[in-house]
């Protein structure tokens, strides 16, 4: 990985070697703590070779937003996972980047790992988290871990609308911020629960040109999410519907958020009624938040 021409990412020899260090006391850590997975931010590295020097014994995994960016000779080494979102926190990277390695069955949910990461751009490695999902994750701490939706989160459909989700709560729309719903799932199972406020905007249009993974249909979403209402998107990643009102029954399952409105009180019980996922963008706090079986699953708050 190189270094552009721009402060941001210049990085002083000091800096360089405070990284390989943190890098030497994580990999030490890992041993005396008995740890054996650390999850290293890609982003964050100037030279990912001085991580694999010190490899040994433990599995290291690897995420990131571009894996073309990843050494050659780093990839037999090491499980590779593409992270969606733009500025997150660092202890949003921690949280995302370790549930998608749970998901992928690279970690267990009540194991112990080492995170190492920076400021995303940066090339320097500073921050170093113990952390465990099941200990330090609230919704895990409440929920039975079995009940949430594997196959949808582990799919490539959950991570591109994450990443979609996060992009319009950074990027908004025309200067002013965007709140929509994003609904994931097998809609004809919870169709009764959805009212079309508008002619629905996708219908007529090829399949193939209304998918979540065509990057040119990325400007359509941010213009339909100027319409009141939520995206319902099926298990491959078609849009089917846009400008949809969720009238969900109430449902005692629905734990409600505090500080949040109708919009992320209509997601939640969608979600306690039906096996669909939803994610919100809330137009307020530009936060990002993830809902199954009534609950918030996890939550961004865009920086």
């Amino acid at each position: 990985m190189t270094t552009k021409g721009n402060d941001r990412t210049k990085v002083r020899p000091s800096e360089n070697r405070e990284s390989k260090l943190l890098v030497n006391h994580c990999f030490g850590l890992a041993r005396q703590l008995r740890i054996t997975k650390i999850l290293v931010f890609a982003e964050s590295v100037l030279d990912q070779r001085y991580i694999l020097e010190n490899k040994e014994q433990v599995s290291i995994i690897l995420l990131t937003k571009d894996e073309a960016k990843i050494r050659e000779e780093f990839l037999p080494h090491c499980s590779v996972l593409s992270l969606p979102g733009q500025n997150l926190s660092r202890s949003d990277q921690f949280q995302l980047g370790l549930l998608i390695a749970v998901l992928h069955n690279l970690v267990e949910h009540d194991e112990t790992v080492l995170c190492i990461t920076g400021l995303v751009g940066s090339l320097r490695l500073d921050n170093l988290l113990i952390t465990n999902l099941l200990r330090d994750n609230k919704w895990f701490q409440k929920h039975t871990y079995e009940k949430i939706p594997k196959k949808i989160l582990r799919s490539k459909e959950f991570i591109r609308l994450l990443d979609i989700a996060l992009r319009l709560a950074g990027q908004g729309r025309e200067g002013k911020k965007i709140g929509t719903i994003f609904v994931l799932g097998d809609y004809k199972k919870y169709d009764k629960y959805l009212t079309q406020l508008v002619l629905n905007p996708c219908k007529g249009h090829p399949k193939r040109n209304r998918n979540i993974h065509d990057n040119d249909f990325f400007e359509t979403i941010r213009e339909f999410a100027a319409l009141d209402g939520a995206f319902i998107i099926d298990n491959s990643g078609v849009v089917e519907k846009a400008g949809t009102y969720l009238n969900p029954p109430a449902s005692e399952n629905t734990k409600m958020l505090k500080g949040f409105g109708a919009r992320h009180a209509a997601a939640a019980s969608l979600t306690a009624v039906s096996e669909a996922l939803t994610i919100t963008v809330s137009e307020s706090s530009s936060s990002v938040i993830v809902f199954f079986d009534g609950s918030a699953i996890l939550q961004f708050n865009h920086h």
